[in-house]
């Protein structure tokens, strides 16, 4: 360990695990094969994986670390973290820090088995459960390891209605809003992966205008035009989703109930959003550090929403420091930077183009992404030609197959 100037790459993951095409957020599962290639890179190359706490000393204090310093996070707290990214960190002696929802927490007292119980033969692979999340028992276990660390990712990660503008309707195989469900029963969100949930939700219930919770001021919807609609839908048939204008049907339904009755809605008064935005960052922390015994003391907004009054909060809840940036090439983590914003960048695990899935990627490529973030430009043309060889493999193996 050397007293210099470090850049430190800070990289986001989520899920760890199997393809899993009917999750609405596929897109934010790495492979386990490319997990491990990825963290053995890592490893192979001299990276010491250090916690969010030595980075903030860094940051603040030029406190020493290791060469080659990099942080590993993972959002949401998924199940599969415990069941394939702990056994792999603690493979490659790395250490990795999970940011929790409470509400999201699996109840179970048991610990689900995970592959290092494959590893010593207890169970098959194909034995392995990854639908669903955390429970405070896994999150101990690998706090008490030394390998994981966990924080906040606030309370609900959910988002509410923020405008009156409807743009859709709950129907049935409906799964563009599973937040619609969560926020119905918030005691059943821990299982939305392994349970159909639209039922929570009657179907024709109108869906505005909606954002992420702690980047918003909620809209409350009227409940009788909401009573209406669910009641006009039983009225019809079962066909009646069957029917290619039945959105239009429905709005014509509202344009009628508007033309006869006053909504009774209203937008969250500052009162109420303060409240809310309080339970989602400092109620948080307190379960968080009373299920796991430990301080809190860094927060990763859910899906990087955030306003000035969420920052107001998250200060006087006491967090030193929050992921307030994201790919931000002026910002590499380094002292003299203010250490109460974290920079992160992708874990690149899939290359996309045009909103199309094109390939996963090879290490080297998940390494370019870690230079070009500490600063190295000429990265970026690294970059550019891996993502060139994937769309050339792409379309000449698309062309095969149709000669064939």
């Amino acid at each position: 360990m050397r007293d210099k100037i470090h850049s430190v790459p800070v990289i986001m993951y989520h899920s760890i695990g199997p393809d899993n095409p009917e999750w609405l957020w596929n897109y934010l599962i790495t492979p386990v094969k490319i997990f491990e290639e990825q963290v053995k890179l890592l490893s192979d190359k001299g990276f010491n994986t250090i916690t969010l706490q030595e980075l903030y000393d860094y940051m603040k204090f030029c406190k020493a670390i290791p060469d080659n310093p990099i942080v590993l996070t993972f959002d949401d707290g998924y199940l599969d973290n415990w069941v394939y990214a702990y056994p792999i960190l603690k493979k490659y002696r790395m250490k990795g820090t999970i940011f929790v929802n409470p509400e999201f927490v699996d109840p179970t007292k048991d610990y689900r088995p995970n592959l290092e119980d494959v590893w010593k033969n207890r169970c098959m692979e194909s034995d392995l459960d990854t639908k669903g999340f955390l429970s405070w028992h896994e999150m101990r276990m690998m706090e008490e390891s030394g390998t994981i660390d966990i924080q906040s990712h606030s309370m609900s990660h959910t988002w509410f209605f923020c405008g009156n503008e409807i743009i859709d309707f709950h129907y049935p195989g409906n799964k563009k809003y599973p937040w619609l469900f969560w926020n119905a029963l918030p005691e059943r969100k821990s299982y939305y992966l392994r349970e159909n949930q639209e039922h929570f939700v009657s179907y024709g219930i109108p869906i505005y205008q909606h954002g992420r919770s702690l980047g918003i001021r909620r809209y409350f919807e009227d409940g009788d035009l909401n009573n209406y609609l669910v009641d006009f839908v039983k009225q019809r048939n079962d066909n009646f989703f069957n029917r290619k204008d039945w959105r239009n049907e429905l709005f014509a339904r509202v344009e009628i109930y508007r033309s006869k009755n006053s909504l009774k809605d209203r937008y969250e008064i500052d009162k109420e959003l303060e409240e809310r935005y309080k339970y989602e960052l400092i109620e948080s922390r307190r379960i968080l550090e009373e299920k796991l015994n430990k301080r809190i003391q860094f927060l990763c907004w859910a899906g990087g929403a955030l306003n000035d009054k969420a920052l107001e909060i998250a200060k006087e809840a006491g967090y030193l420091a929050t992921t307030l940036f994201y790919n931000d090439t002026n910002r590499k983590n380094i002292f003299g930077e203010d250490p109460s914003a974290i920079n992160r960048t992708g874990c690149v695990s899939e290359f996309y183009w045009k909103n199309k899935f094109i390939s996963y990627t090879d290490p080297g490529h998940f390494m370019a992404n870690i230079k070009n973030f500490s600063g190295r430009r000429i990265y970026l043309w690294v970059l550019r030609l891996y993502k060139l060889k994937y769309l050339l493999r792409y379309f000449l193996v698309k062309g095969l197959k149709r000669r064939g």
